[in-house]
């Protein structure tokens, strides 16, 4: 499942924000029931994520649930059991092994109303979570993978945004290794700097992002533009197509084009949503 460009997390004690969340034209909408809220509102929150489950139409529609291992996960899964088919799936927060999400995976196989239905998207946010990356994208029911850039920048002691680039390296060769879309980045937490949000998106993108966790609506203008293909990627994509459907093995320009730079250019059409992922012209 490719959960898009802009990954919007909303604090699931809220029902105003919740329900313009969920109104919002975010890729994806995740109803928060871990850190956006405090834990004496958690019994607030389940509830009202339940009735908004209960009443949702929106694909893409998770729940962040508790980590693995605490009674609040367990109380997470006991509240949400009736409704989470309505939804796409949940994030597990804190994921740690690929047992970790073989567990959860059977939790949802209780829950879910057709089998293999609700997705798991694991959020990888510490060191030990990092070293399993490989094991937690090829487990089962994983749709994509979120880095949780600031616990993760916490255990190591660095900058969210400029001490975590191999970390964002690992984990999108883990994501693409297991044959999942490129992974999801954490969020920008200032919601003021549109120059940074945009600027560190860019970068996200350039080490194989997908797209980025938004945390105000205000930001997924800034984020989508930022994860789509920029215009002159696009220029470059229709050139090798063109050529290459005319049997040419080289551009005007005189570069060389192979096999890899020919499926690079389709994958960048297709983002563009210019030919389907096969390769074939939209309707």
């Amino acid at each position: 499942m490719d959960l898009g460009r802009t990954v919007l997390f909303c604090p699931g004690d809220h029902p105003r924000r919740v329900e313009r969340a969920l109104a919002a034209p975010a890729a994806t909408v995740v109803l928060d029931l871990e850190d956006g809220v405090a834990p004496e509102a958690r019994v607030q929150a389940r509830a009202t994520v339940v009735r908004a489950l209960a009443a949702a139409h929106r694909p893409r529609l998770f729940v962040r649930v508790n980590a693995s291992g605490t009674a609040e996960q367990s109380a997470d899964f006991a509240a949400l059991a009736p409704v989470l088919g309505h939804g796409a799936g949940v994030v597990l927060p804190k994921a740690g092994s690929g047992a970790e999400i073989t567990a959860v995976a059977e939790r949802l196989a209780g829950i879910e109303h057709t089998a293999g239905a609700l997705r798991i998207v694991p959020v990888v946010e510490t060191c030990a979570g990092l070293l399993a990356a490989a094991e937690i994208a090829a487990a089962d029911r994983v749709a994509a993978l979120i880095l949780g850039v600031l616990d993760l920048a916490a255990e190591l002691r660095v900058s969210p945004a400029a001490g975590l680039d191999h970390a964002r390296a690992h984990l999108a060769i883990a994501a693409r290794a297991a044959g999942l879309p490129g992974p999801i980045d954490g969020p920008h937490p200032a919601l003021d700097d549109d120059e940074g949000l945009t600027r560190t998106s860019l970068a996200s993108r350039a080490l194989g992002f997908r797209g980025r966790v938004v945390l105000h609506p205000r930001q997924l203008d800034p984020v989508d533009r930022a994860y789509a293909p920029a215009p002159e990627e696009i220029r470059h994509a229709r050139k090798v197509v063109e050529a290459t459907g005319a049997g040419s093995l080289r551009l005007p320009d005189g570069t060389f084009v192979d096999r890899p730079v020919v499926a690079r250019a389709h994958a960048v059409l297709a983002e563009a949503g210019e030919v389907a992922a096969d390769g074939h012209a939209s309707a």
